[in-house]
């Protein structure tokens, strides 16, 4: 590593190393309809935001993605959701206009993009089968995530979930709603409770995932590309939050 890198073994008392499987991504499936690969949460859902951001050209209203970090081990330091920069920078762009912050951050929506469990074959006794998501179907919309029911959660509302339901529907995008498996089974959560709780509306979207968290995780390729379809009927809608 030395002669590679110039890596000495006293660089090892501050490195962060990470151990990733070796493997790339592949195409899975008789019709190679899926993609195999580590890390997909929550790669998966930050390429869809990101690409369809950028392809904007002229936005209805203004728009902001945010990229966290620690969202596995709590979402602590100045890089996760905890931290207030995301904050101070709207802060920064609001005082510009003589904007009060949390007028703005009042009139605002937040989709918390992350991914959901699909129900596997495999283990079927773990998922409610007619509440959770499957592959293929399109990008899940889950209301509330949390543990024992809906246990330490962001909630949306029922004004939230109907307004993002008009956009999808408005731009024929298919969709579904799912929830991370059974009740005193499954369970899991998202940065939604930490944006939520600044009075700002939050919703989860993301696709369905096989196998999450293991060395390998499954997607559909049709559920990343209606995820990208999604996200830009998000980002330019006209239809104005009136909640």
């Amino acid at each position: 590593m030395h002669e590679k890198y110039g890596i000495t073994e006293a660089d090892f008392r501050s490195a962060e190393l990470c151990a990733c499987p070796a493997f790339h991504p592949k195409d899975l499936g008789l019709d190679r309809s899926m993609i195999g690969a580590y890390g997909q949460d929550d790669k998966v859902c930050c390429f869809a935001q990101f690409k369809a951001e950028t392809e904007m050209t002229d936005p209805e209203f203004t728009s902001m993605m945010v990229f966290a970090d620690k969202e596995e081990t709590g979402s602590d330091g100045p890089t996760g959701m905890r931290s207030v920069f995301w904050k101070d920078f709207l802060e920064d762009v609001a005082s510009a206009w003589n904007y009060p912050i949390r007028h703005v951050l009042r009139k605002s929506l937040c989709l918390s993009c992350d991914v959901n469990a699909a129900v596997d074959p495999a283990w079927p006794e773990v998922f409610e089968s007619r509440n959770c998501s499957y592959l293929g179907r399109g990008p899940v919309v889950s209301k509330y995530t949390g543990s024992r029911g809906k246990y330490s959660t962001n909630d949306a509302s029922a004004e939230t979930m109907g307004y993002l339901r008009s956009i999808l529907d408005e731009a024929q995008v298919p969709w579904q709603v799912g929830e991370l498996g059974r009740i005193d089974v499954g369970g899991g959560g998202t940065i939604a409770s930490e944006i939520s709780i600044h009075n700002l509306d939050t919703i989860d979207m993301g696709v369905p995932v096989l196998s999450m968290h293991a060395p390998m995780e499954v997607t559909s390729k049709v559920d990343d590309y209606l995820l990208y379809k999604a996200m830009k009927a998000f980002f330019t809608c006209k239809v104005p939050k009136d909640f």
